[in-house]
C-alpha cells in the first residue's frame, strides 16, 4: 500500500478508536490535524494523480465525522439532524465528483437489469437489517408505524443517509482505491473504513458488522457497478433496522 494512503488511513483509524473509547475531543483534534496534513500534501507535494484522488476521497470521511460531532442538535427529532448532516455532505461530494471528473457510469448511475437487481436489493437489505438487529437491538427512530413516520424515515434513509454513504464509500472511495491498490485490497480497505466509521455507536460488534456488510455491499457494487442497487440495499437495511424492526420485534 502506498505510504501516502497508509498514513491518512492510520489517522482515521486512530481517531475513530479515540472516539470509541470516549476521548471525543482528542479524536476530533486528530481528525482536524489529519485533514490539514492531507490538504498540505495535496497542495505542495508532487504525487500521483490517482493517489491524490484517494486522498480527496478520504477528506469526505473526515468531514462527515467532524460535521456529525460539531453540528448542534437544533432539532429534537433525530430525523432532521440526519437530514442536516447528510444534506451538507452533498456539497463536498459534488465538488469531489466535479474536480475528479467522475462520470455517471463510474458512479454507477445506471438502470441495467432492473428486474433482477431492484427486486433482489430490498431482500438483501432486509436480511442485513434482520441480522444486524438480532445482534445490536438498536433504539428505534419511530414511535409507531403510522404512514407519516414511514414516509419520513424512507426519505431520510433513501434521499439523504443512503446516497451519502454509498457515494462516499463505494462510488468514490472504492473506485479510487481500486486504481491504486487493486480491486481486492480496495474492497477490504473501503470495508474497514466503513466499519471503523461506525465506532461512534460505542459497540465493537457494530464495527465488525459494518466491516462485514461493507464487504458485501462493496462486492455487489464491484460486480454490478450499479448505484441504485447498493442504494436500495443501504436504504432498506437502515429503514428496517432503525425504523420498522424496533417496533415489530420489540
Amino acid at each position: 500500500m502506498k505510504r501516502e494512503i497508509y498514513l491518512p488511513v492510520l489517522g482515521i483509524v486512530v481517531g475513530e478508536l479515540l472516539i470509541f473509547i470516549g476521548h471525543i475531543n482528542v479524536g476530533l483534534l486528530l481528525y482536524i490535524f489529519n485533514l490539514q496534513v492531507i490538504s498540505f500534501v495535496l497542495i505542495f507535494r508532487n504525487i500521483q494523480i490517482e493517489i491524490k484522488k484517494v486522498l480527496q476521497s478520504m477528506i469526505l470521511l473526515m468531514l462527515l465525522r467532524i460535521i456529525s460531532f460539531i453540528m448542534p442538535h437544533f432539532f429534537g427529532v433525530t430525523f432532521f439532524w440526519l437530514v442536516l448532516i447528510n444534506g451538507i455532505m452533498f456539497i463536498p461530494i459534488y465538488l469531489i465528483i466535479k474536480n475528479q471528473h467522475i462520470s455517471l457510469s463510474e458512479l454507477g448511475v445506471n438502470f441495467k437489469r432492473p428486474n433482477i437487481y431492484l427486486l433482489l436489493a430490498p431482500f438483501i437489505g432486509i436480511i442485513i437489517a434482520a441480522l444486524e438487529y438480532r445482534i445490536l437491538e438498536p433504539e428505534g427512530m419511530m414511535e409507531n408505524l403510522q404512514y407519516l413516520n414511514i414516509v419520513l424515515i424512507f426519505i431520510v434513509m433513501f434521499v439523504f443517509v443512503g446516497p451519502v454513504e454509498e457515494l462516499i464509500f463505494r462510488s468514490i472511495l472504492l473506485t479510487r482505491l481500486e486504481k491504486t491498490i487493486g480491486i481486492k485490497n480496495g474492497l477490504f480497505l473501503s470495508a474497514i473504513l466503513f466499519g471503523i466509521m461506525h465506532s461512534s455507536f460505542g459497540r465493537f460488534s457494530e464495527i465488525l458488522i459494518a466491516v462485514f456488510f461493507g464487504l458485501i455491499i462493496g462486492y455487489i457494487f464491484q460486480k454490478t457497478r450499479n448505484f441504485p442497487v447498493i442504494l436500495i440495499i443501504n436504504g432498506t437495511a437502515n429503514m428496517f433496522l432503525f425504523g420498522i424492526f424496533p417496533i415489530l420485534l420489540k
